[in-house]
């Protein structure tokens, strides 16, 4: 009887796969154990003869070199802002990883050299089959990809759609590759191979703002490809050296929120907005700006409102006191409220005048930094109060404190964050009852 071949060994043990249940308990513990993703870098042409573990994104990752004398590396957490510490705001929480910003897609890499000795017909033969095999493949799979250098190499490129999947492919699919191939291949193993999460297309702070630049065109938020720059906006990934020196806090009240200028012309502005915990901004319109928000560390909340009828002595007012201007609306309705940072929430949103006013809360016990997009620059703003069955409105001309990672030093001790508000007839209205 002739040895059954490589190939058809292959071939059967797909078949003999186990059914999707049979991997359940496997699923349930490798949610339940930590796993470090350890990738292996080759640093020569020498084979490398590990295989990846699979990767999760709350791991540290570790990476090793094949060489004699290994160095490892492991990803750093956010570093502590030293001037955020001073001032007992506690430890910045850690930013999100790239990868995931993508779609959770794993890749695994496998390559393969026949041996000097071996019949390599026999080699691509296999290599043939498997190929075949892995293109029929559908379930948990979203491409195939397999390169062939010259005769006797194969490169197998295949992307699964999630963790779960990869463990899959690692326990099963991978072994039996290198099963099939054991005998023609060069060390019965593969000579190199990796797995890792797919990695997104994502822009640094200098991209995004390049970007931004050149598509945000026109004078209100009707011109404005709102969709557009808000995918733009998520895909932009916060790393800490690259916005460092646009983090300022107040140093007089740590209890205050601080706006910082990152980039600014009359088209559009970009402000980075850091938040101690438990802060808030007051209720505020945007005027005719397109208002975009992320969250870049710790999370926040958006409160949306519906945009109150103003008195007509409000407007009488804005004609001869554009940044100073007072009266009365309506109750304030809340009509959403968005986590902007959380695990399962966006990272980003957008408003208008015509979708509503809103203010952002940090309700958490954490600091937390927003990146906002003015379009165009936005310059003044009514900020409202509620004072019960109906609300207060004025006209506030809005403060910085940091222009270009440097302190204005227009930001004093009585300096509010929500702009220059004309404080005595605030004040005036509120101690009278609303009545103006």
């Amino acid at each position: 009887l002739r040895p059954p071949q490589p190939w058809r060994m292959f071939a059967s043990r797909l078949r003999a796969l186990p059914r999707r249940s049979d991997f359940l308990g496997l699923a349930r513990w490798a949610l339940d154990k930590p796993i470090r993703r350890q990738v292996i870098l080759p640093s020569s042409s020498a084979a490398c003869r590990s295989f990846a573990s699979l990767p999760h994104d709350d791991a540290e990752d570790v990476i090793h070199t094949s060489s004699a004398s290994q160095s490892t590396i492991t990803r750093a957490h956010t570093p502590l802002d030293p001037q955020h510490m001073a001032l007992g705001h506690g430890p910045i929480p850690p930013a999100r990883k790239l990868c995931s910003m993508g779609t959770g897609e794993v890749v695994h890499v496998l390559s393969y050299e026949a041996r000097e000795d071996a019949n390599v017909d026999r080699f691509e033969r296999v290599v043939q089959r498997i190929a075949y095999d892995l293109h029929e493949m559908d379930a948990g799979i979203s491409d195939v990809r397999v390169c062939h250098p010259r005769c006797g190499e194969a490169t197998f490129v295949v992307t699964v759609v999630s963790k779960f999947e990869s463990e899959r492919f690692n326990g099963e699919i991978a072994p039996r590759i290198t099963a099939a191939l054991r005998d023609e291949c060069v060390g019965g193993n593969p000579s190199f191979s990796r797995t890792g999460t797919l990695m997104p297309q994502a822009h640094s702070l200098d991209s995004l703002i390049d970007h931004l630049r050149t598509s945000i065109t026109g004078t209100n938020h009707h011109e404005h490809d709102i969709v557009g720059v808000r995918h733009e906006i998520a895909k932009w990934f916060p790393r800490r050296e690259e916005y460092e020196q646009f983090v300022h806090w107040d140093d007089h009240d740590p209890t205050k929120y601080t706006r910082n200028v990152i980039h600014s012309t009359e088209e559009m502005e970009v402000l980075l907005m850091c938040w101690p915990a438990g802060c808030k901004s007051l209720i505020h319109c945007h005027d005719e700006s397109s208002c975009w928000v992320a969250a870049v560390e710790g999370h926040v909340m958006e409160v949306q409102y519906q945009l109150p009828k103003m008195d007509r002595k409000f407007f009488k007012d804005a004609m001869t006191n554009p940044t100073g201007a007072i009266g009365r609306c309506g109750a304030l309705k809340v009509s959403n409220v968005v986590p902007l940072g959380l695990p399962d929430s966006p990272a980003e949103t957008y408003a208008n005048n015509e979708i509503g006013i809103h203010r952002i809360e940090n309700r958490s016990e954490q600091p937390a930094i927003t990146l906002h997009v003015y379009a165009p620059r936005l310059r003044k703003m009514k900020i409202f109060h509620e004072a019960g069955d109906h609300s207060i409105a004025t006209v506030a001309a809005v403060s910085y404190m940091s222009e270009g990672g440097e302190k204005t030093g227009l930001w004093g001790r009585d300096t509010h964050p929500d702009g220059v508000i004309d404080v005595k007839a605030w004040n005036q209205v509120l101690s009278s009852g609303g009545v103006l």
